[in-house]
């Protein structure tokens, strides 16, 4: 079984990946070793892998799979993440806590982590840059394809 962050971008506007760590996470949960593993969160904030072309817009790398929690940069929000199956698609919702950002302060966003119940990130989306603000709604809505043999 192998599965994927969907992505329906040609990776000029947005790439998904799920990281090294979701897969050993996962196997270690399906054995019982090192307790259940959640998906919980999602973290706002910004990467290196998101950067201006000359040209206009945003150039977004290919996402390491060793991201890991120190190459989020500047997060500035934090959301539960609402988690549904169907089959064996796992569908997540994270919303930006809009209310809950300081008034009059604007903020650079180009990347999303997926942050399970031990605080690690397990998958990163990462999008053209965008400012986020108080009273600026944003909600991703992201599939993991679980493959079946």
């Amino acid at each position: 079984m192998a599965d994927a962050l969907a992505s329906v971008s040609n990776g000029k506007l947005y790439k998904g990946q799920l990281l090294n760590y979701y897969y050993s996470r996962r196997a270690e949960s399906a054995i019982g070793v090192n307790g259940q593993f959640l998906i919980t969160q999602g973290w706002f904030g910004t990467s290196p892998l998101v950067t201006a072309n000359p040209t206009g817009g945003w150039d977004i790398a290919d996402i390491p799979l060793d991201f890991s929690n120190e190459k989020l940069l500047n997060k500035f929000a934090e959301c539960s993440l609402i988690c549904t199956v169907s089959g064996s698609t796992i569908s997540i919702n994270a919303t930006l806590p809009e209310a809950d950002l300081p008034e009059d302060k604007a903020f650079d966003f180009n990347t999303l982590a997926l942050v399970d119940n031990k605080g690690n990130i397990f998958g990163v989306l990462c999008c053209q840059q965008d400012t986020l603000h108080k009273g600026k709604l944003f909600t991703a809505l992201m599939t993991i394809e679980q493959k079946v043999a």
